[in-house]
């Protein structure tokens, strides 16, 4: 049960995805940007992550958004997990999807910045036995700011989950952060990092609580598709040992 809730909160990262809406890739921490009225784009990535008993994971994560007003977008998350364990049987499928609604309050200006909420139901899609989901339904509300000093963006965010406890009175809601610094070292070519984390839902376990860091970089090839990739790696046993990530970014 305890990988399994590893496992969840792992994946959360990955989505939260980003991107609290959500976090332009490969970020787990939002931006307060929106996709603008009318504008539809995708988001397609691939996750692996290696744990330090020799579990691997895969993840297959597909992103829609679209920009409702030029204030609001909405996106939603599906993942397509594969566990690969070392001691058991092997499991994959879909996992639980998240609804997300992003709200831009303010635009950034020449000294305020841009300061957006972000909205996020889980659903309980995902095959509880078969470690694919957590059984129930997360509601999430994230606080998110963005701001441009020179060739450097700097995003925060900090957001509290109600979290599902399907039946079990040790799990607890949790509390998440996350600050990004994207480097423009070209037009086109960036260089990302983040610290990202969040309370342990499991109110038992007398551990150090998820945290991880990110090294990555995008490339814009043209002005409809972005390509990325990272290493996330984590600073304790809550989360796993490495998470490759690769992506692209699609606009239509």
């Amino acid at each position: 049960m305890k990988r399994i809730l590893g496992i969840i909160i792992a994946i959360g990262f990955i989505f939260a995805a980003h991107s609290p809406a959500y976090a332009y890739r490969p970020f787990a921490t939002e931006d307060a940007g929106v996709a603008g009225k009318g504008v539809v784009q995708l988001e397609v990535s691939w996750d692996h992550l290696k744990w330090e008993n020799k579990d691997r994971d895969n993840v297959f994560l597909i992103v829609p958004i679209y920009g409702i007003t030029e204030r609001i977008e909405l996106s939603v998350e599906i993942p397509y997990m594969l566990h690969d364990t070392e001691d058991g049987e092997n499991e994959d499928g879909i996992g639980d999807i998240n609804i997300v609604g992003k709200f831009l309050l303010i635009e950034e200006g020449d000294k305020n910045p841009a300061f957006t909420l972000k909205a996020v139901v889980k659903t309980s899609s995902g095959d509880y036995g078969k470690g694919l989901g957590s059984g129930d339904k997360d509601y999430s509300l994230v606080a998110v700011a963005s701001k441009t000093i020179g060739d450097f963006q700097l995003h925060g965010m900090f957001g509290y989950t109600f979290v599902g406890d399907n039946g079990d009175d040790n799990i607890r809601d949790i509390y998440l952060y996350g600050i990004g610094i994207d480097y423009s070292l070209t037009e086109n070519f960036h260089l990302v990092a983040e610290v990202a984390g969040n309370r342990h839902s499991d109110r038992t376990i007398d551990g150090d609580d998820p945290a991880s860091g990110l090294v990555g970089a995008t490339y814009k090839i043209s002005e409809h598709l972005t390509i990325d990739g990272g290493i996330r790696f984590g600073f304790n046993d809550s989360m796993p040992d490495w998470n490759t990530t690769l992506g692209m970014s699609i606009t239509f």
